[in-house]
């Protein structure tokens, strides 16, 4: 084969290779749809990335990338993305809404973007290849808040299709051509496969022992106060920056995960959360700041006090003391998992701890920056609001001055506002108002741990109370103290644990089954005052459980959109177009130097079968005297073909006779060995 023409094969792209890179960028994407709430953010980059691989391809076939105008469309295209990135950094259609709230989602974004660009320069096999780094670095940043499942789906996607990807670019720059032949081709999908299986053997095999040692150093695990979908058998809990509602069918299990011993059963608090997001709860990252309970600045007189093991640290308080309160002590033990929120009732005080690296953040709610693990006792004192119904009704409205603007913040929506309003209408203080808008709640939807999840790009609480009228707690609370808001009155919502089983001697025990999420709803001289929506409403959890669990159409639908199910339509009809292209290249397209090739590697594979392997140091020459010692009689035709592909190869032309003479000399030898039984 001449330089030029080796060039020209070269040059010429391969389909398999862009396939397999657009399915290594999607799994990176994949991960950060499942991570980004805002649809219209992730769709837009998955149609980016799809177009950018279809225009990198075409581009290439038809030579534009060596031809200035190819040039110039990719730098314009490149000062457009660097524009977009400088001008609207936080904000505009080239970063998620959610931005803030979602975990590394600075990170998260800069990498989408990275992946887009790329997809619009892939002008050689190793610009392809190349797609596998920041996607990698994507899969990292995205992992601590997937699911191990989607985790384990997700890598061993882009494994499998990195290792094709590897393989296939290897033997093109090796080989110098576009379409090897079908063994090769089925070698290069072997290893592919064979890599994607052991990413998964090794997934389950050291997934458990790995999951633990994520959670402790990311700080990610199930949100302080909910079960996941799919609740693992080792509890975690950890304080979380956003959480979100509306998930879908949820697993409650009997596991214990605290023992309470308290004067009187109460809710153990872990975490609040402030900002709304439409999709979930979040707190914002900038000017909502904790404070240490213990610095090295503090005079020697201020020190902590050390007894039974625990330092006794005062909590500064966060919101005015209630008019009127009592205080509860409370001693936890945790007896499983690991944690770093401190759990308290109401409005923590004092906490003694086994160390002094514990915040108060701004809701109030206690963290301990090391965390701690199964076995681990502290004490919480707790001033609890002694608060009548008669005083609260006497309580003036409260202000944005009383406890923060961000307490009284909701997105517009005209339904939610006018429910709110009508139902409100004629009441006089904010304790009615409260009452009547949990009476509706309770009224109107039931609890069910297997609800159909919120759509993509629904809000929660509008779906919630006018489409599926049934949910969980997370449902429940977040739209009590959403249409609170709407009235006017600040709130907030609460994750933990309800009180739990109570035993012979006293004590509580909560289980995986007893964490819960309610809300909480500010009344001026008593501070933040406990409402539980779901209370009075009615449970129809059995009545789904007796349709089955499996998931329809329709279903998946709702919950995921009709882009990924449109785009995954594209993917199979895009891979059924290369198996096509593949095909009919075969038949008509395919030079007649590759014909020879592909002639003398199947003879090669049958004389192996035969008996007479072929060592890789062996030139094609050498070989065949290694066949004319072992099968005499296949000597002509081997010696025959071996002469047609060193032509091939370094000869100036091979016309068609000279091909139709090579698959003449395979069949010869196809012959030879069935008589000779070899076959």
């Amino acid at each position: 084969m001449t330089e030029s023409r080796a060039r020209r094969e070269s040059d010429n792209p391969s389909i398999w290779m862009y396939v397999s890179g657009l399915a290594v960028a999607y799994s990176g994407l994949m991960a950060a749809r499942i991570v980004i709430e805002d649809v219209r953010f992730t769709s837009i980059l998955l149609l980016l990335v799809l177009g950018g691989f279809v225009f990198s391809f075409i581009a290439r076939q038809l030579g534009w990338f060596n031809l200035s105008p190819g040039l110039f469309v990719r730098w314009l295209f490149a000062g457009l993305i660097v524009y977009a990135l400088f001008s609207f950094w936080t904000q505009g259609w080239v970063m998620p809404s959610d931005v803030e709230t979602t975990y590394g989602g600075t990170a998260i974004a800069f990498l989408c973007w990275l992946v887009v660009f790329l997809s619009f320069m892939l002008a050689s096999d190793e610009h392809v290849l190349f797609v596998a780094v920041p996607v990698i670095a994507l899969l990292g940043v995205t992992a601590p808040a997937l699911t191990p499942y989607q985790a384990f789906w997700l890598f061993t996607m882009f494994l499998g299709n990195t290792a094709f990807l590897l393989a296939h670019e290897n033997f093109r720059r090796v080989y110098r051509t576009a379409k090897p032949d079908a063994l090769l081709l089925r070698g290069h999908i072997t290893v592919a496969v064979a890599c994607g299986v052991l990413a998964a053997l090794i997934g389950v095999l050291v997934g458990l022992t790995l999951k633990d040692t994520t959670v402790r150093l990311s700080g990610q695990a199930l949100p302080a106060g909910l079960s996941t979908p799919a609740s693992n058998s080792v509890s975690s809990s950890f304080n979380q920056p956003a959480i979100l509602v509306g998930l879908g069918p949820v697993s409650l299990s009997e596991q214990p995960v605290l023992e309470v011993e308290s004067s009187e059963p109460l809710l153990w608090r872990g975490s609040v959360y402030v900002r709304y997001t439409g999709r979930g709860w979040a707190n914002p990252r900038y000017g909502f700041f904790g404070r240490d309970l213990f610095n090295t600045d503090m005079p020697f007189s201020e020190m902590p006090e050390r007894r039974d093991g625990l330092y006794t640290l005062r909590v500064p308080p966060v919101s005015p003391e209630p008019t009127r309160y009592r205080e509860i002590k409370q001693r936890y033990k945790l007896l499983s998992g690991a944690a770093n929120v401190i759990y308290g009732a109401a409005q923590p005080v004092l906490v003694r701890f086994p160390n002094v690296a514990v915040r108060v953040d701004a809701t109030g709610c206690l963290q301990s920056y090391y965390g701690y693990r199964a076995g681990a006792e502290y004490e919480v004192v707790s001033r609890v609001p002694d608060a009548t119904p008669a005083d609260l009704r006497r309580t003036p409205p409260a202000t944005p001055t009383d406890v923060g603007a961000l307490y009284f913040d909701v997105p517009p929506n005209p339904r939610l506002q006018n429910l709110v309003r009508d139902l409100t209408a004629g009441l006089t203080n904010n304790y009615d108002k409260v009452m009547a808008l949990k009476a509706y709640i309770e009224s109107n939807c039931t609890y069910n741990l297997n609800p159909p999840a919120v759509p993509m790009g629904r809000d929660a609480v509008d779906f919630f109370l006018f489409d599926s009228r049934e949910g969980y707690c997370d449902l429940f609370s977040s739209a009590l103290a959403v249409l609170v808001r709407y009235a006017g009155i600040p709130s907030r919502v609460a994750t933990g644990f309800i009180t739990g089983d109570q035993q012979p001697d006293g004590k509580y025990i909560a289980k995986e089954k007893h964490r819960h999420q309610w809300t909480e709803i500010y009344f001026p001289g008593w501070g933040w005052i406990a409402f539980d929506a779901t209370e009075g409403a009615r449970e129809v959890t059995e009545d789904r459980n007796r349709q089955g669990g499996s998931l329809s159409w329709q279903a998946l639908v709702q919950r995921y959109g009709y882009l990924p199910w449109a785009l995954l339509l594209g993917a199979i009809g895009l891979l059924l177009f290369a198996v096509v292209n593949e095909v009919m290249a075969r038949r008509s397209g395919v030079s007649s130097a590759s014909r020879i090739v592909r002639a003398y590697l199947r003879a090669v594979q049958l004389l192996q079968r035969a008996g007479v392997p072929r060592a890789e140091w062996m030139t094609p020459s050498e070989y065949a005297e290694r066949v004319q010692k072992a099968l005499p009689d296949a000597a002509v035709p081997v010696w025959g073909v071996t002469r047609l592909l060193e032509r091939s190869e370094y000869g100036k032309g091979i016309d068609e006779a000279e091909v139709c003479e090579a698959e003449r000399y395979l069949q010869q030898i196809r012959a030879v060995l069935k008589r000779q039984n070899r076959w």
